[in-house]
């Protein structure tokens, strides 16, 4: 994030935009979505990404502080991840590179959907996107 601050200062003029997307801290949850409802599983654990965020919302904050940026706006929102099956849950899992899926979720969605045909696997994923303008 300093690095990136520092290029968005460079290249911006005076009164430039700036554009923050990112996850929040909030582990992801995962919902199983059956005929007769839906049923939260469990969630990926994100805590390993933890001290990274803390450090950007830090640099964030000082140059805020520091009369470079002027926050304008800021608004939470989830995007949402579909997985057809089991398997698919898990390729997204071997994916991830520091979060992590707890290992009791996939034989629990396994056990839970082992006669089931019609069901849908969900992610949700918090993210936050903040507008700044350039001072």
């Amino acid at each position: 994030m300093v690095h990136a601050l520092a290029e968005a200062r460079r290249v911006l003029k005076v009164g430039g935009w700036l554009i923050d997307l990112r996850p929040t801290k909030r582990d992801r949850r995962i919902m199983l979505e059956l005929p007769g409802g839906c049923l939260p599983v469990g969630g990926i654990d994100a805590s390993a990404t933890s001290p990274e965020r803390d450090a950007a919302d830090a640099v964030l904050q000082a140059a805020l502080t520091a009369g470079q940026w002027r926050a304008r706006y800021s608004e939470l929102f989830e995007i949402i991840i579909d997985c057809d099956t089991v398997e698919d849950l898990r390729d997204y899992a071997n994916k991830l590179r520091r979060s992590r899926l707890p290992d009791d979720v996939l034989p629990r969605i396994e056990a839970m959907t082992a006669h089931a045909d019609d069901f849908l696997i969900r992610i949700h994923r918090e993210m936050t996107i903040a507008l700044y303008q350039g001072l």
